[in-house]
Order: structure tokens, then C-alpha cells, then sequence
């Protein structure tokens, strides 16, 4: 009876301690994006933001772009195959106005940028204005029609 009641509890102590993981995958997310980033050396940061800023600071750079929609994943992730779709679709309905770039988080020369932006989970989208500054982050599937939402804001 001992031995059965011990069993239930440590069953409970499972169940309850996976489901607290997945309540707080958000927040832990977010605690491992902030480490990464505070774990940059300042050197390499400021090498990082400066690319990132001449890249898409459209502003600085003179380019038309509005919206630079960066999207992290790897080619061997399957939701990161399905934003490939959404990638697609953005470049098409949105031509001249969002830049979007995929970014290989598997290849080593996107190592700084990857741990620039804190990314831990993908695939994660990242939406930067015309200065080149962070509004928007996603992480996982998000689909089209959600992300234009994001965009139309920014009009």
C-alpha cells in the first residue's frame, strides 16, 4: 500500500512538474533569449548592430523597404518548412515594401546575428521598422495572414 501511494505521488510529481514547464515555456523562452544576449560580448554586439543597422536601417541605407521580417529556423525543422510557405507568400503580396530574409540558424557565419537577437526556439520571426529597430517577435508557426497584421501597423 506504502509502495502504491509513493508511486502516485511521484507519477503527480511528474505530471505536475511538466505541466509547469508548459505553462512557463514562454517565460523560460524569454529567460534563455535574455541570457544568450547578455552572454554577447560587447565587441562582437556592436559589430552585429552595426551590420544590422546598415543592412536594414533603410533610412541610413536609402532602400524603399518599410518592414525587414526576419525569419530564423533551419532547413531541417519541419514548422521552419512550413514558414518557407509564409516566407514565399510574404515576398509576393508585400514586393518593394518587407524585406524578408531566412535566416540558417545551422551555419555557422549566422552564429552572431542568431545570438544577437536571443533566439533559442524556432522558428522565430523578428520584425524590424524602417530604423532597423525590434516591434515584433514571434516564436513558432505564425501564419500569413497574422503576420500581415504586423505589417498593416507599421503602414
Amino acid at each position: 500500500m506504502k509502495a502504491r501511494v509513493q508511486s502516485y505521488i511521484y507519477v503527480i510529481s511528474i505530471l505536475v512538474l511538466l505541466g509547469s514547464l508548459f505553462l512557463l515555456r514562454g517565460n523560460i523562452s524569454r529567460f534563455l533569449s535574455g541570457m544568450q544576449v547578455k552572454n554577447s560580448t560587447t565587441e562582437k554586439n556592436e559589430a552585429i548592430a552595426d551590420t544590422i543597422a546598415r543592412r536594414y536601417n533603410y533610412n541610413r541605407n536609402g532602400s524603399d523597404y518599410q518592414i525587414t521580417f526576419l525569419e530564423f529556423g533551419a532547413t531541417t525543422c519541419h514548422s521552419c518548412k512550413l514558414m518557407e510557405k509564409v516566407l514565399d507568400e510574404v515576398r509576393e503580396r508585400y514586393v518593394g515594401k518587407v524585406n524578408a530574409v531566412f535566416i540558417n540558424v545551422t551555419l555557422p557565419e549566422n552564429k552572431d546575428i542568431v545570438k544577437h537577437f536571443g533566439i533559442v526556439t524556432i522558428p522565430a520571426q523578428v520584425l524590424l521598422d524602417r530604423n532597423g529597430k525590434e516591434y515584433f517577435r514571434h516564436e513558432g508557426y505564425i501564419s500569413a495572414v497574422d503576420l500581415s497584421k504586423q505589417f498593416e501597423i507599421r503602414e
